[in-house]
């Protein structure tokens, strides 16, 4: 065998040359083959991703159920606030808060909001209620998990179809939703604050509440009073179910709240797309959420 040698001008032979490798162990100018995946490790690849996937879905919809929560209760606080300011400006006297509207235009004019949320379709309704000039953001007024559509004419033969404008509502006894003299309902004469001073729980005492969309109308969000009698085991308006089974509720000093249901009878009759409305055989269940909510509702006329 020769061995490679110098030549004259200090290089390596051509034979030399001929037989260097490079890196990959190979010989100069010869690719190397690569392997592709199989469809097995295809297929393993897909099915881990798969199960990464499902593992990770649920987790992003609760954080997104958990978030649009927090929303609905800064909604709330945003609203209380505006109530609480609303107080400082008129003596402590509370925003009217009639139920349809009210039928004296003059009452009906200074009320906390006009119109019915399951028929509006603009938020003109909101921007006339006393409230809006202390946070004229319209979004505040209702659950930002709230899908409900309401349709309505748009004039020459058109239709139009818009997100629910509102689902909030004040409790009944607040703000002459039921003054003295106000007809029975079920035999049952129903308690009004006007004034702020004669508030005696505030803490426990729910003014806004997250309504469920099929419940919710006008401005009032009526139950019968505690301690009624006979004891009416009913809802007559159904709070909201929208955030895991659960409400939002703002209370007279200004906290708010999520009440999660203990029961399925709320749940059920926000499924009900003709609503509530305390009819006899409404779902009530035997969880203590029906009396949870009337601890902190409408109260007996004459108020103790």
């Amino acid at each position: 065998m020769v061995s490679p040698t110098l030549n004259q001008h200090g290089g390596i032979g051509n034979l030399a040359r001929r037989v260097r490798l490079d890196w990959s162990g190979l010989a100069h100018g010869v690719r190397e083959r690569r392997r592709a995946f199989t469809l097995i490790e295809l297929l393993v690849v897909i099915a881990i991703i798969a199960i990464l996937a499902a593992m990770l879905l649920p987790v992003l919809a609760r954080a997104k159920q958990r978030a649009l929560m927090a929303q609905c209760l800064n909604n709330m606080k945003q609203l209380q606030t505006c109530y609480i300011l609303y107080l400082g400006d008129n003596g402590g006297f509370l925003p009217i808060n009639l139920s349809n509207g009210g039928t004296d235009t003059a009452a009906s004019q200074n009320c906390w909001i006009a119109g019915d949320a399951l028929t509006d379709t603009s938020t003109t309704n909101i921007q006339q209620g006393k409230l809006y000039d202390y946070n004229k953001q319209v979004a505040i007024y209702a659950c930002p998990a709230n899908t409900k559509m309401i349709s309505g004419s748009a004039g020459f033969g058109k239709t139009i179809v818009v997100p629910q404008t509102r689902t909030c509502s004040i409790d009944y006894s607040l703000g002459g939703g039921a003054p003295p003299g106000a007809p029975l309902v079920r035999e049952i004469t129903f308690g009004s604050y006007d004034k702020e001073s004669k508030v005696r729980h505030p803490a426990t005492k729910i003014v806004f509440v997250d309504e469920g969309e099929n419940s919710v109308g006008d401005g009032c969000f009526g139950l019968y009073p505690n301690g009624s009698y006979p004891v009416i085991n009913d809802w007559w308006n159904v709070p909201g179910s929208r955030h895991n089974k659960g409400c939002t509720f703002s209370f007279f000093d200004g906290h708010v709240e999520y009440y999660k249901w203990h029961g399925t009878a709320v749940v059920q009759d926000d499924i009900n797309p003709n609503g509530s409305g305390g009819n006899p055989g409404d779902p009530v269940g035997t969880s203590d959420d029906l009396p949870r909510v009337v601890a902190g509702g409408s109260e007996l006329y004459p108020l103790q």
